[in-house]
């Protein structure tokens, strides 16, 4: 059996970065740019404004009372320029006067009768925001090497980009077997059950960044299996199957593989999910999860996650990894490393982890109320209370 990291290296060396596509900066959020800089081609902001609503002066006058000739406001006709003695009432964010160069707050001042009197005279630039305080006209503005965030897409605004080129999402084809699975909200019938990885495989492709190719079932047949994962690599960037990649009389997938290209290696030390079976077909890999829920689906964190994000150009699995310590004894295989379904809490500057449930790799409601894997290492039978270990983080820890 391959062990994880050997498992992930030899998965990473088959995939690389995809190409570029262009995107409206509606589509952008979620997408990966590609590392090239924008140049930015105007200020932003383009004006100097006001950082607060009050009055426009001159900050080199000594007088504390002026006369108020107008008003600027954001979008508003051109202000009247400032002169000695005299003010314009100004809102957050409106240009400043020509000639002025600080703000009086609105609370520091007090008008009556056009005429307005203030304790004290501001220093230069006083509440003013420089034309290109943010960006400057010119500037080579070079995105993160991550998913576009929402402060991102602010930024692109302001700067007038109304397109970007991001790295294509990976197009996924995800392929169930089994004689047992019937569709989602279909009626069971005797010794059926509806298929769960299909679309939980499906979330998690999207989650990560790619785009999924839900496929037909294929009832435990070769031949099907062969037309299904035909099918697949003809329209993906990957294809993963789940179920049929273990050593059963039913089991195909394997051998399928191998028949229409190659099988690189099909156990890995791992539990849950040690049937996990690799191969091409084409120019296209192949990656065959385990058939029960919970192992397909961390299996898919483990490997086929890492796998994606190169596809995306990025770099590991994008999870953050804490110490937590756990409390009571939750039984592993040590000839396997554990990956254990646990609720991860704060606990002062501490984590602190506790079973989610059942740890059965049948067992999803555990899974889908963990927000952390427990990394239990091989030699290890069960986790010892009061000891800490690395923790993968899958959702936010209150």
């Amino acid at each position: 059996m391959l062990k994880v990291e050997d498992a992930i290296e030899r998965l990473l060396a088959q995939v690389r970065p995809l190409g570029a596509e262009r995107v409206s900066l509606a589509d952008a959020l979620g997408r990966v740019p590609v590392d090239a800089p924008l140049m930015a081609a105007h200020d932003v902001p383009p004006f100097a404004n006001s950082a607060m609503d009050g009055y426009a002066v001159l900050s080199r006058e000594a007088d504390a009372e002026r006369r108020v000739i107008g008003e600027s406001r954001a979008g508003g006709p051109v202000p009247p320029a400032v002169e000695p003695g005299t003010a314009v009432r100004i809102m957050t964010g409106a240009p400043m006067p020509a000639d002025a160069d600080a703000v009086i707050p609105i609370e520091d001042a007090s008008e009556s009768d056009e005429r307005v009197r203030f304790a004290a005279v501001p220093a230069p630039g006083a509440h003013v925001r420089a034309a290109g305080h943010d960006v400057a006209s010119g500037t080579d503005v070079r995105l993160l090497r991550q998913p576009i965030t929402s402060s991102t897409i602010g930024l692109l605004a302001a700067l007038g980009i109304a397109e970007l080129e991001v790295h294509r999402r990976p197009r996924v084809a995800i392929l169930s077997t089994g004689d047992e699975l019937q569709p989602v909200g279909a009626s069971l019938e005797p010794g059926h059950i509806h298929d769960a990885n299909g679309p939980a495989l499906a979330a998690a492709v999207t989650e990560t960044g790619g785009q999924p190719v839900l496929l037909e079932t294929a009832a435990d047949d070769a031949a099907i299996i062969e037309e299904r994962i035909g099918d697949g690599v003809g329209r993906a960037d990957l294809l993963l199957v789940s179920g049929g990649v273990s050593v059963g009389a039913r089991d195909h997938v394997r051998d399928v593989i191998e028949l229409l290209g190659t099988l690189d290696f099909w156990r890995i030390a791992v539990q849950p999910g040690k049937p996990l079976a690799f191969g091409r077909v084409g120019e296209r890999p192949v990656v065959g999860l385990p058939g029960n829920p919970v192992s397909a689906l961390v299996t898919f964190e483990l490997f086929v996650r890492p796998m994606l994000r190169r596809m995306l150009d990025l770099n590991g699995d994008g999870r953050p990894r804490v110490r937590a310590r756990v409390d009571e004894t939750i039984g592993t295989d040590s000839g396997r490393r554990t990956f254990a379904r646990v609720r991860v809490e704060a606990d002062g500057d501490e984590y602190r982890a506790s079973s989610a449930g059942g740890q059965q790799s049948s067992q999803l409601l555990p899974l889908a109320s963990a927000n952390g894997l427990l990394v239990v290492p091989e030699g290890v039978s069960d986790t010892v209370p009061g000891t800490f270990y690395e923790t993968i983080l899958l959702g936010a820890v209150e």
